[in-house]
């Protein structure tokens, strides 16, 4: 019997770190999963209630059945696990999934970048990159934030332009939109887009331009320091659940 119920207090451990989650990042489940945790946490609860000492449910079918909603549940934590960890992967590394053949799936072109953040009317194209010690958007501004590399490191400063194609004023807006961005390429280029202060990073444009009128953005992350160029580089964004990956150069 002791062992039975050291099975129910794991159990139901168990069942009490998924309800709680991973830092403040809420779990997706399907009702079904849902209904599952609910009905084995009630069993588990009941089972373990003082004032119920009828042996009625102490059966070996009983105990049969919450052992394989145990199993179920392990499985299901095992599940989100899993999920949660290729999620962090895949944007950190900014590497697509491949089919069989060796084939990049999701590869889209930089002209889709407006598109996917939802910047109608605008058009954002690749402007190059640049490989340094420190950034800033205007040298010639000594107020100007300065961004440097770390010590044995380099700044990639991936350059966007944004330019309003509507025909009218609009506000080029990427801020509101929540955004994560990394950026990947050759020579084990990959990391994610720094939260920085300058007034041109691209993740928290909001900015109010012209018809006509072209800016350049950009998104900058470290690399290391014996890397002085690259030959191919892609962009990885994610909004909410929805990801893309465009190929920059």
């Amino acid at each position: 019997m002791k062992i039975r119920d050291a099975k129910m207090i794991i159990a139901a451990a168990m069942v009490s770190c998924m309800l709680v989650g991973c830092g403040n990042e809420i779990p997706e489940l399907t009702e079904g999963e849902a209904s599952l945790i609910a009905t084995y946490a009630a069993d588990v609860t009941l089972g373990h209630n003082k004032e119920s000492s009828s042996r009625l449910i102490d059966t070996a079918a009983e105990t049969a059945r919450l052992e394989e909603l145990a199993a179920k549940v392990e499985a299901l934590e095992e599940k989100k696990v899993q999920e949660e960890e290729e999620a962090e992967t895949e944007l950190e590394t900014g590497q697509p999934f491949t089919t069989a053949d060796g084939v990049q799936e999701g590869m889209q072109k930089a002209e889709n970048i407006a598109d996917f953040i939802g910047l109608e009317g605008f058009q954002v194209s690749y402007d190059g990159y640049e490989i340094a010690k420190s950034y800033a958007a205007d040298s010639s501004d000594e107020w100007e934030p300065t961004l440097d590399a770390t010590e044995g490191q380099n700044l990639l400063i991936v350059k966007l332009k944004v330019t309003n194609m509507s025909g009218e004023s609009a506000v080029a807006d990427v801020l509101s939109k929540d955004m994560m961005f990394s950026i990947n390429g050759d020579n084990g280029i990959g990391g994610m887009a720094f939260v920085t202060m300058l007034l041109n990073d691209f993740a928290f444009a909001q900015d109010e331009m012209e018809a006509g009128e072209n800016r350049q953005y950009v998104l900058i992350t470290q690399i290391d320091e014996g890397i002085t160029e690259t030959s191919s580089l892609s962009l990885h964004m994610k909004k909410g659940d929805e990801s893309m990956i465009v190929k920059l150069q």
